[in-house]
C-alpha cells in the first residue's frame, strides 16, 4: 500500500500545533520556578491578586457574586456596586469545571496562574487564520510564528502568573477581526445585496451571516471584558465609513457592508444590554447601527437620483455634523462625556505614574527607544542608556519586525488603493489606529503585536515570492520550475538547478534571521523575568502583618461572604474592628 504525501492542511496543522506548544512552553516553563516557589504560588502583578480576589469570592458562591466589596476603597465612603468582567467569569467557570464543582484553594491558584499563558498561546491560532484569509496559508504561518516569539507587552502580559484581562482583550479582538474579515470577504465575493435578503437566498447569505454573528459575539465578549472596549467599536466604525465611501466612489454597492455591520453590531448590542455594559456602550452601538442604515440609504438614493458620486463624502460630512448638533441639543453633557472617552488614550498628570499608560516613545517624559526596542527587537543590540539616535541604533531599529511592518503597511496601502481589496482595507485601518494608540500608551503594544505579526508575515511571504516561491490554490508551496509541465520544462544543467534551490534556501534563511531570530533571545529574557511578582521580603512582611494584626471584620470567613449594598446614597457600615492599610494604588 503506497502512502501518499501529507497534504498542506495536515502539514500546517502540525506546524500550528508546534507553534502553540512553543508559545505555551515559552510562557510556562521559563518563569515556572519564580511562580511556583517554596513559599507558595506567586502571581505576577498587583492586579492579578485583585482579580483572584474576585475569582475566590465567585467560586465560593458560584454562580453568585457579592454586589459590593467592603475590602475595596476603604475607608467608608459610598462603595459602588462591584462589576466583574467576562475575564473573571471565564476563569472562574474553567476553574469550577476543572475542580469538578468544588475546587480547592490550590486548584484555584494553579488554574489562575496558567490561564493567561493558555490564552496567549491560543492567540497564535486566529493570527494564522487572519493571515491565511488575507494573504495565503504560508503568510499566515509566518504571522503565527512571529506572534509566538514576539517579546514585550504581548508576551509579558501572557506569561505564567500574569492573571489580568489584557491578554483576553488581545485574544477576543483578534477573534472579532478574524470573523469580521471572513464575513466581509465572503459577502463581497458573493456580491451580497438586499435583494438576496428579500428573496431569502440563504445559500448566499448563510456564511456571511454566520461569520457576522461570530464577530458580534466576540465583540460583545470583548466589551464585557474591558471598559475601554469602545476602541475597537471605533476602529470598525471608521473602517465601515471609509469603505462605504470607497465603494460608492468606485460605483460598487455596499449592501454587503450593511449586512455584515448590522448583524455584528446588533449581536454586540444585545450582549452589551444583557451584561449591563453601560449606557456609553449601548448608545455607541446604536449610533453605529443607525449610521450604517444612513450610509446605505444615502448611497442608494444618490444612485437612484443619478447624483454624482463625488458628492457622497460631502453629504455624509453634512449629515454627520447635523447629527452631532442634534445630539448636543438633546443632551450636551452626555455628548461631551462620550467624546471625553477618547481622552483615556492621552493620559495626563497622575495617570502617567502608571507604567502601562506612558507613551511608548516617552516612557519617562524624555524620548527613548528602549521600550519600543523591548517590544520589537532587531539584529543588533540597542543602546537604551542614551536618548539620542546613534547610527548603530538607527541600523538596529531598521531591522526590527516593527519597521518591517511599516514597510509592509506601506505596500499594503498601495495595493489596497490599486486593487481595492475590502478585507485588506480593514487591516490597514486597524493597524493605523492601533499604532496611534500604541504611541500614546505603551500598553497597547500588546494589541499592536498582532498587527506587526500579520504585516511582517505578509512581507516575508512577498519577499519569498520574489525568488519564485509561491503558493497554489490548494496551499501547496511550489516554484515556477515545478509549475511548468514536463513538456515545457527547459532542460538545464544540474548545477543550474542546484543554484536555484540554494538561492531559495538562502532566501528562507535570510527571512528567518531578519524577521524571527532577533526576537528569540529577548523573548526568552522576557519570559524568564517575573518583575511584578512580590519579592520574598514583601511576602514575609505581609505574612507578619496577617499574623500580628486582628482581622478587620472579626471573622476570616467574611472574606468569602456575599454582601448586600447599602441603600442608595448611604455609606457601607463597617464594624468597629475595621481598619485599612494605606498603599500606593498601583502597588497595593
Amino acid at each position: 500500500m503506497k502512502v501518499g504525501k501529507p497534504g498542506p492542511k495536515l502539514i500546517i496543522g502540525l506546524i500550528l500545533a508546534l507553534l502553540f506548544g512553543a508559545a505555551l512552553f515559552l510562557r510556562v516553563y521559563l518563569p515556572y520556578d519564580k511562580i511556583f516557589t517554596a513559599e507558595g504560588i506567586k502571581f505576577n502583578g498587583t492586579d492579578a491578586y485583585y482579580f483572584m480576589r474576585q475569582v475566590d469570592n465567585l467560586l465560593h458562591n458560584f454562580p453568585h457574586y457579592t454586589s459590593i466589596d467592603p475590602y475595596f476603597l476603604y475607608p467608608g465612603g459610598v462603595i459602588g456596586e462591584v462589576s466583574i468582567r467576562f475575564f473573571v467569569w471565564f476563569l472562574a467557570t474553567m476553574t469550577w469545571v476543572i475542580g469538578l464543582g468544588a475546587p480547592t484553594g490550590h486548584t484555584i491558584d494553579v488554574v489562575g496562574v496558567y490561564f493567561p499563558a493558555v490564552l496567549g498561546a491560543l492567540t497564535v491560532i486566529p493570527v494564522y487564520f487572519i493571515g491565511k484569509e488575507l494573504f495565503g496559508r504560508w503568510a499566515g504561518v509566518f504571522a503565527a510564528g512571529l506572534i509566538t516569539v514576539l517579546p514585550g507587552e504581548f508576551l509579558g502580559r501572557s506569561v505564567l502568573g500574569y492573571t489580568d484581562y489584557h491578554i483576553a482583550e488581545t485574544l477576543f479582538t483578534t477573534l472579532t477581526m478574524l470573523f469580521l474579515i471572513l464575513a466581509i470577504k465572503t459577502a463581497s465575493q458573493r456580491q451580497l445585496t438586499f435583494s438576496h435578503l428579500k428573496r431569502r437566498d440563504w445559500v448566499t447569505m448563510a456564511k456571511p451571516a454566520i461569520y457576522s454573528l461570530l464577530a458580534g459575539i466576540f465583540l460583545g465578549i470583548y466589551i464585557f471584558t474591558w471598559q475601554g472596549a469602545l476602541l475597537f467599536v471605533f476602529i470598525i466604525a471608521v473602517y465601515m465609513v471609509l469603505q462605504f465611501i470607497i465603494d460608492h466612489l468606485k460605483g460598487r454597492y455596499s449592501d454587503y457592508l450593511s449586512f455584515v455591520g448590522i448583524i455584528t453590531f446588533l449581536v454586540a448590542l444585545v450582549i452589551s444590554w444583557l451584561v449591563a455594559a453601560g449606557t456609553f456602550f449601548l448608545v455607541s452601538e446604536v449610533i453605529v447601527l443607525l449610521s450604517l442604515l444612513v450610509l446605505s440609504g444615502v448611497a442608494h438614493l444618490m444612485v437612484h437620483q443619478k447624483i454624482k458620486s463625488a458628492y457622497y463624502p460631502l453629504v455624509l460630512l453634512g449629515l454627520g455634523l447635523a447629527g452631532l448638533g442634534i445630539f448636543y441639543l438633546i443632551s450636551p453633557s452626555f455628548l461631551v462625556s462620550m467624546l471625553g472617552l477618547f481622552a483615556v488614550l492621552i493620559p495626563k498628570g497622575a495617570q502617567l505614574t502608571t507604567m502601562e499608560m506612558q507613551p511608548i516613545l516617552f516612557p519617562s517624559g524624555n524620548f527613548s527607544l528602549g521600550v519600543t526596542w523591548g517590544n520589537f527587537p532587531g539584529l543588533l543590540p540597542l543602546d537604551t542608556t542614551t536618548t539620542g539616535l546613534t547610527f548603530g541604533n538607527i541600523f538596529s531599529l531598521m531591522t526590527t519586525s516593527l519597521f518591517l511592518s511599516f514597510i509592509a503597511l506601506g505596500m499594503l496601502i498601495y495595493f489596497v488603493i490599486k486593487q481595492g481589496s475590502t478585507e485588506k482595507s480593514l487591516l490597514v485601518v486597524w493597524s493605523l489606529i492601533i499604532l496611534l494608540a500604541t504611541l500614546e500608551q505603551r500598553r497597547f503594544a500588546y494589541y499592536f503585536a498582532v498587527n506587526v505579526a500579520l504585516l511582517s508575515g505578509y512581507l516575508s511571504w512577498r519577499v519569498l515570492g520574489l525568488v519564485d516561491i509561491k503558493e497554489d490554490s490548494n496551499g501547496v508551496v511550489t516554484t515556477q520550475r515545478e509549475t511548468n509541465t514536463k513538456k515545457d520544462r527547459p532542460r538545464k544543467a544540474s548545477s543550474s538547478v542546484t543554484t536555484t534551490y540554494v538561492v531559495k534556501a538562502l532566501s528562507v534563511l535570510i527571512v528567518f534571521f531578519v524577521v524571527f531570530f532577533p526576537n528569540v533571545a529577548p523573548a526568552i529574557d522576557t519570559a524568564r523575568q517575573v518583575p511584578f511578582a512580590p519579592v520574598d521580603a514583601w511576602v514575609s512582611s505581609l505574612s507578619w502583618l496577617k499574623e500580628n494584626t486582628p482581622d478587620p471584620f472579626g471573622n476570616p470567613d467574611f472574606y468569602y461572604e456575599l454582601q448586600k449594598p447599602p441603600p442608595v446614597g448611604e455609606n457601607y457600615t463597617y464594624p468597629e474592628s475595621a481598619y485599612g492599610v494605606m498603599a500606593w494604588w498601583d502597588y497595593g
